[in-house]
């Protein structure tokens, strides 16, 4: 985590997901608020192979300033399921990959950022 003082992510401890890591090239200044250390295979990356991932963190959750506004980006959250697949013409057995979204952690911070982009906070929390 890189602000762990930050309302969003207050609390939270390191997790680990199973997820797809958006690797992107970033612009402008970014107030990186959680980021992934991958580590693993990086099979099918267009450019690159391997060494497209140099094993740096990468921002997962930050926020940036436009204008008078602010853009909240959180990338964790795939979920696939029977019709996000290629049909490789094998059995369906009907699985769902939930990534993250049986992780407390992950549930907690996108309830926090929608929270602030929408401005009202929940009454349970």
């Amino acid at each position: 985590m890189t602000r762990p003082d930050h309302p969003l992510v207050a609390g939270i401890e390191p997790f680990t997901v199973t997820d797809e890591l958006y690797v992107c090239e970033l612009h402008g200044e970014l107030e990186v608020l959680l980021h992934a250390e991958y580590t693993g295979p990086c099979r099918g990356f267009a450019e690159g192979g391997t060494a497209a991932l140099d094993r740096a963190p990468r921002p997962v959750l930050y926020l940036k300033r436009h204008g008078r506004g602010e853009v909240c980006y959180f990338t964790l959250g795939h979920c696939r399921g029977r019709y996000d697949m290629q049909d490789l013409g094998v059995d369906d057995t009907g699985r769902v990959d939930a990534g993250p979204w049986e992780t407390p952690e992950f549930l907690t911070m996108l309830g926090r950022c929608v929270e602030r982009v929408v401005g009202v906070r929940s009454p349970a929390r």
